[in-house]
């Protein structure tokens, strides 16, 4: 943050724009950036690893988020919850952040963005995310192969089990074929 400019608070309206106003992602990162041409190429780089990270991995990072939190990601505040999503993809992919911070810096950004009473709640949940990570269970693959297909790799869980009936379907088709399937 050598510029002067905030690049997690220019994370989070980024986020903001994709997921509450509908902005496409590709545009609204362009948008920002292209506003802060300035920026040194490490920090673009940074900012555009963190949105498009926290947006391909949103499923898993909700879970890990869920499996932490007592309120749901689905009940959270817009910021916050975008606050959350960002810290904790910079903590689950980011080797060169350091977590704790990553923690101070999403208490200061809740704060700044109005959220003084919710600063204990997002160094609670980013610190036991920080502890607890590499221990979080993930749904059964036995019990339910589509949900931990889903939060495992995160994929919608439309895909997920299409993928599993497309897995099986060629097998299907040659027994079929054969005539092993009378």
């Amino acid at each position: 943050m050598t510029s002067g400019i905030n690049t997690r608070e220019m994370i989070l309206e980024i986020l903001l724009q994709i997921n509450e106003e509908g902005e496409h992602s590709h545009i609204a990162i362009r948008n920002a950036l292209s506003k802060y041409q300035f920026l040194p190429k490490q920090e673009r780089a940074f900012i555009t690893r963190v949105c498009e990270g926290t947006l391909e991995y949103r499923i898993l990072i909700d879970y890990i988020i869920n499996s932490f939190s007592k309120i749901p990601v689905d009940k959270m505040k817009a910021p916050i919850r975008e606050i959350l999503r960002s810290a904790i993809y910079q903590m689950k992919f980011m080797d060169r952040v350091p977590d704790s911070a990553v923690c101070n810096e999403a208490v200061k950004l809740a704060q700044k963005k109005g959220f003084y009473n919710l600063k204990p709640f997002v160094n609670g949940v980013l610190r036991t995310a920080a502890r607890q990570m590499n221990e979080l269970e993930y749904p059964s693959r036995e019990e339910n192969l589509v949900r931990y297909l889903s939060d495992r790799y995160s994929m919608p869980e439309e895909l997920a089990g299409w993928k599993i009936t497309a897995r099986k379907l060629p097998k299907k088709c040659l027994q079929i074929s054969s005539g092993k399937n009378r």
